[in-house]
């Protein structure tokens, strides 16, 4: 069964400019593990509505993504929010989804200070539509 979650990482992972960036194992959905070196991507839904029509429910839908996109500089992380967005720009299809149109709110600068360090957050809320093939 196909996956959303694995198959919009995968095609984050997929894209080059963003990994030439960040690195191909730095995209991570809601947990980060331990010791991860910046920078990095965290990923995760913050809303999934499924909409219904008479006859059950649509295949297709728009998910909300919430990517924070952490980094030492500035500079960084909105690049690297930039680049989310670029990946995700153009229709495809990858692992069993067909992702639609993408529109993005942000990035916003939530960073804080993280002992002696101040980490930037660039925070990109994407509407992302979808559907499984």
């Amino acid at each position: 069964m196909a996956d959303f979650a694995i198959a919009l990482k995968e095609r984050l992972a997929g894209h080059v400019p963003l990994t030439n960036l960040i690195g191909s194992n730095r995209l991570h959905w809601v947990k980060v593990p331990q010791g991860v070196d910046l920078p990095y991507v965290r990923l995760q839904v913050i809303s999934d509505p499924r909409p219904q029509h008479l006859q059950g429910y649509d295949s297709a839908r728009v998910s909300r993504v919430q990517c924070d996109c952490f980094s030492t500089k500035w500079g960084e992380a909105r690049a690297t929010a930039g680049l989310i967005v670029q990946a995700l720009a153009s229709p495809t299809s990858i692992g069993g989804i067909f992702f639609g149109r993408v529109t993005a709110d942000g990035p916003r600068d939530l960073g804080e200070d993280v002992g002696d360090t101040f980490i930037h957050r660039a925070s990109v809320d994407l509407l992302v539509e979808h559907r499984t093939l």
